[in-house]
C-alpha cells in the first residue's frame, strides 16, 4: 500500500473518530446529558450553519427595506440624496417660471402692449378700434368681486384715481378676481400693504391698503381665493377700505363695468 493511500485512510479515520461530550452536575458530578459526534459531522454542521446564515442575510438584504442601506444597490428614485436634489430642481424650475411671469407683468404695467401686439389683435377691418377688442375680451371674463361692500369713490383717471374705493366690514377677506400669479406683495408708504396679481390676457388686478397680506410673490392663486385682509394702511387712506384697480394692456379699466360689488 502506498504512503498516499495510508495518509488518506488515516485522515478518514480521524474524521470518523467518535467524541463524547457529557454535561454533569457541578455539585455531585452526576451526568445530566451526553451526546456524541465525529469531526466529519461537526464540519458538516458548521458548514450548513454558515450557509443558512448567509442565506438569511442575503434574503434580508434583497427582499426587505434593508437593501436601501447597501451603497449603490438602492433604487435611485428612493435615494434620499436624489430625492432632495430632485426637489431642489423642481423648486428652481417653479421659481424661474414665477420670475418670468413677474417680469412680464411689470413690463405690462410700465409700458403697456407694443404697437405690433395691438395690430395683431385686429382680426378684421370692421374691428379697427382696439378699445372694442379690449371690451369684448373683458366681457368674456368671469370676474369675482374682491370684497362685498359699498363703493365710496369711483374711478377717476383724470384725478389719478385709477380704481374704486370699497367700504366693507372689518377683517373682511380680500379675494382674487381671477386665476393668476402674485407679482407684487409688499408695503409702501402711500398705499400700505399692497398686492398685485397677473392674470391671463395681460390683465392685472391691484389691491391696496390691506391690514394683512396672505400671499407672496410667485404664489399661484385661484379666482375667489383669499389674498389679503381689508385694512387702513398707508398715507393715502382715510379709513378701513379696499382700493381696487383693474388694468388691461397697461390701461386702467373701470371695475364697476365688469364686477358686481
Amino acid at each position: 500500500m502506498s504512503r498516499t493511500n495510508e495518509k488518506k485512510i488515516k485522515r478518514k479515520d480521524r474524521l470518523d473518530e467518535v467524541f463524547r461530550v457529557s454535561i454533569v452536575h457541578e455539585e455531585n458530578l452526576q451526568e445530566v446529558k451526553n451526546f456524541t459526534y465525529t469531526k466529519s459531522k461537526l464540519y458538516l454542521w458548521i458548514t450548513a450553519s454558515c450557509l443558512l446564515i448567509c442565506a438569511l442575510v442575503i434574503s434580508l438584504i434583497f427582499f426587505t427595506p434593508l437593501r436601501r442601506t447597501v451603497p449603490g444597490y438602492a433604487d435611485i428614485k428612493n435615494n434620499a440624496v436624489f430625492v432632495d436634489l430632485n426637489k431642489k430642481l423642481l423648486d428652481l424650475e417653479t421659481e424661474v417660471i414665477n420670475q418670468s411671469t413677474y417680469i412680464e407683468g411689470l413690463l405690462t404695467v410700465v409700458s403697456g402692449p407694443s404697437v405690433e401686439e395691438k395690430l395683431n389683435k385686429v382680426t378684421s377691418s370692421d374691428k379697427d378700434d382696439l378699445g372694442y377688442i379690449s371690451v369684448a375680451l373683458l366681457d368674456q371674463k368671469s370676474f369675482i368681486s374682491p370684497v362685498k361692500g359699498t363703493i365710496e369713490k369711483k374711478i377717476g383717471v383724470d384725478e389719478q384715481h385709477f380704481g374704486v374705493d370699497i367700504i366693507a366690514p372689518k377683517n373682511a377677506p380680500i379675494k382674487s378676481v381671477l386665476d393668476g400669479v402674485v407679482i407684487n406683495s409688499d408695503w409702501t408708504l402711500e398705499t400700505g400693504n399692497t398686492i398685485s396679481i397677473q392674470h391671463a390676457d395681460n390683465i392685472i388686478s391691484i389691491y391696496k391698503h390691506n391690514s394683512v397680506l396672505l400671499k407672496e410673490i410667485g404664489n399661484h392663486v385661484k379666482a375667489g381665493e383669499a389674498i389679503a385682509i381689508i385694512g387702513n394702511t398707508g398715507e393715502l387712506t382715510s379709513g378701513p377700505h379696499l382700493h381696487f384697480e383693474l388694468w388691461h394692456n397697461g390701461k386702467a379699466i373701470d371695475p364697476e363695468e365688469y364686477i358686481a360689488f
